[in-house]
């Protein structure tokens, strides 16, 4: 199929006269609206914009500027709203107060009209949506800025019809254009400082995103994909594609009935073992990241169901994203070091991993990282402290200036806050290292088996079957959880050294918690 391309000019002798007036018109309205706000951040970096001191703004300051932008986004439409749901994952870039008001910002439009809907389906399929579909809802269920759904029934099977909104690709690509001529005009402002350059490569994320959400022939891909992978996973649901309906803006799949998985009361009421469920997503998440390497980048409590029968249902596959075997290789060693305390393998795996600059010095990361992890032990009781420690830390050390956070990293990071932030309504004694390595060991142990000396990969190898035998024996036992093989071969390996230069975790962190 051919490539939806989004490049275009914002003005061209190649364009009619017509084109040229109305990009220049659109062209009129982002700059007004945006530049304030660009002479805004420039005078932060130096107050008359070529020389002076830094500009020190309050935090109210910063809050009325950050809902002034995310406003004038809203206004500004489709464009906008898709990337400020990129920058609300990325508070490597941008500060926390503006991420936390970008991810405020509801992806909701009013729908088009039913002679627009009917308009799109006689034009794909030669049949208007009465002759098509055994019964077809005029009203969508849901309308976002780049499609619109609707209910139906097709040959039998309830269905969702999903529409593309109308200009919305013209509408993109001109913004697209836009949008890089005025990165290139903070150019000579910026130079090569570490924020422009992740802009820079923010915004061809952005467009690569937005390419996968247009093009609706791309999700269906996507999702036999991810459906292909994992075709025997006992909970996994991704709905069947229609294929012979399916087009660059018309998209007809099974409808699969489900809540939200942060309606947490809903799916307590339902009866269902809540710590099987967020031990099955994890493993349906290590199995993508893991083993396949191809898994799901736009993880919001919108796009994962649960239904009563327990089954966790996939929506929503225009964004994707792959790791290469090397990448998934250090992605895994990161997680075992963080488990082991080994802070000094955890400080080369941020290096192979490219999350922060190479001429970071590795004492400050070291130290950093050392803090950081001692203050993870005290999470539990000192929530907040532990915040304001490590806020304190990185105003300290500088280090934000030195990270960077590889696109990848950054769906990775969104999914593990996604699900511990589930998991902790669901059992509040919930700990990401602690109750998700085991899964990953159990999913990942192959790839785990390379990477890691053999002594260690025949502990993690007795630790996988202990947990196994532990979950036959719950089920034979008609008990909840027991650990009777697993704290055997704990004791087992008590002996065994550990690669660590940390305290304990009942130690003092290096940097004083505030009170």
């Amino acid at each position: 199929m051919p490539a939806l391309t989004l490049d275009v000019p914002v003005l061209s002798r190649a364009l009619s006269l017509s084109d040229n007036v109305r990009h220049l018109r659109r062209f009129t309205v982002v700059s007004v609206a945006l530049l304030p706000f660009l002479i805004s951040f420039l005078r932060d970096r130096r107050r008359w914009i070529r020389w002076g001191a830094p500009r020190v703004l309050t935090e109210a300051q910063h809050a009325r500027r950050a809902k002034r932008l995310v406003d004038t986004f809203a206004r500004l439409g489709t464009s906008y709203i898709k990337l400020s749901q990129i920058l609300a994952v990325r508070e490597d870039l941008v500060p926390k107060i503006y991420a936390h008001e970008f991810a405020r910002l509801l992806d909701q439009t009013p729908a088009a009209g039913m002679d627009y809907v009917s308009g799109v389906i006689r034009r794909r399929t030669g049949k208007s949506p009465d002759e098509l579909f055994d019964d077809f809802d005029p009203k969508a269920i849901a309308s976002a800025s780049v499609g619109q759904v609707h209910r139906a029934r097709y040959r039998g099977i309830d269905v969702v019809v999903k529409i593309r909104r109308p200009n919305v690709v013209e509408t993109i690509t001109l913004d697209n254009a836009i949008l890089g001529t005025l990165l290139e005009w903070l150019r000579p402002f910026f130079g090569e400082h570490y924020l422009y350059r992740g802009f820079e490569v923010l915004f061809e994320e952005y467009k690569r995103i937005v390419v996968g959400e247009l093009d609706f022939r791309t999700e269906a891909q996507n999702a036999e994909r991810l459906r292909a992978q994992q075709p025997r996973h006992p909970r996994l649901v991704i709905p069947e594609i229609a294929h012979e309906l399916t087009h660059e803006d018309l998209l007809v799949m099974e409808f699969c009935e489900g809540v939200r998985i942060d309606a947490v009361e809903t799916i307590r009421s339902y009866g269902l073992d809540l710590g099987e469920l967020v031990e099955a997503l994890l493993e349906i998440v290590f199995s993508q990241l893991l083993v396949h390497g191809f898994f799901h980048a736009d993880p919001h409590p919108g796009n994962i169901l649960i239904n009563r029968r327990g089954d966790i249902i996939l929506l929503d596959y225009g964004m994707v994203d792959e790791l290469d075997p090397v990448t998934r290789d250090r992605f895994l060693g990161l997680i075992l070091a963080a488990n082991a305390n080994q802070y000094d393998d955890v400080v080369a795996k941020l290096y192979e991993l490219e999350m922060v600059e190479p001429s970071t010095p590795a004492e400050q990361l070291a130290y950093v990282t050392e803090t950081i992890m001692n203050l993870r032990h005290l999470a539990r009781t000192h929530q907040r402290q532990v915040q304001l420690a490590v806020e304190q830390l990185f105003d300290k050390t500088r280090i934000l200036h030195h990270l960077r956070m590889p696109r990848q990293m950054v769906y990775l990071f969104r999914m593990a806050t996604l699900i511990e932030g589930v998991a902790i309504r669901f059992d509040n004694n919930f700990d990401s290292i602690r109750d998700a390595v085991p899964i990953a060991k159990r999913v990942g142990f192959k790839l785990i088996a390379r990477i890691v000396p053999a002594a260690t990969a025949l502990r993690y190898a007795a630790e996988v079957f202990a947990e196994r035998f532990d979950a036959y024996l719950s089920r034979v036992m008609q008990r909840k959880k027991v650990s009777y093989a697993k704290d055997f071969v704990r004791r087992m390996w008590q002996g065994a050294p550990v690669k660590s230069a940390l305290p304990s975790p009942n130690s003092t962190p290096r940097l004083p918690l505030p009170s």
